[in-house]
């Protein structure tokens, strides 16, 4: 790779781990600001790709199709910075979402606990599928914190923020360490 892509890529990367050690430090704050880490981050990315895609297309790692996401990356990243409006429904779409797939998980390892059942009493093993119940109660638990999370979404706001904590600061970790592989 030539050095001007692994230099953007350890600029960007070190950016990213600083937003993600901000995000870590403070998730309550970081939630509230969901809108403004994913519009600057959807824009860092759109740029690092701009600026580094004739280099990767001259390498055969980046097409039209790869120059046209940077493009709209870069729209959506501006547009989702420049409207409280956009900013709040992320927040709230993120929020409901994570409720959402809470409730999801926990059905489907209700599902998965009744198919262990089975599997137990069929097979009358003494390892295999013996906690069955284990995996039954963490189904229970994720549907009844999904929704409580639907009843009130600022429920949300803690995990939702250091999860985006750690996303971001392993993807700046993640953009460094392929600058400095290549």
């Amino acid at each position: 790779m030539r050095t001007s892509f692994k230099i953007v890529s350890v600029i960007l990367g070190i950016l990213m781990i600083v937003s993600g050690i901000y995000c870590l430090a403070t998730p309550g704050i970081t939630f509230l600001a969901v809108g403004w880490i994913i519009g600057f981050n959807m824009i860092a990315d759109a740029i690092g790709n701009i600026i580094t895609w004739k280099d990767r297309e001259d390498e055969g790692m980046a097409d039209g199709w790869t120059l046209a996401g940077a493009i709209v990356s870069l729209i959506f990243g501006i547009v989702l910075l420049g409207s409280n409006a956009m900013q709040f429904s992320v927040n709230l779409f993120v929020a409901y979402m994570a409720a959402i797939w809470l409730i999801v998980i926990g059905i489907l390892r209700l599902i998965r606990s009744s198919r262990l059942h089975q599997f137990h009493k069929t097979f009358d093993t003494n390892v295999i599928a013996k906690r069955w119940w284990v995996v039954m109660l963490n189904g229970i638990l994720l549907i009844v914190l999904g929704i409580l999370s639907m009843m009130n979404p600022s429920i949300t706001a803690f995990a939702i923020g250091t999860m985006m904590g750690l996303n971001v600061l392993f993807a700046g970790i993640n953009l460094i360490s392929t600058a400095c592989a290549a």
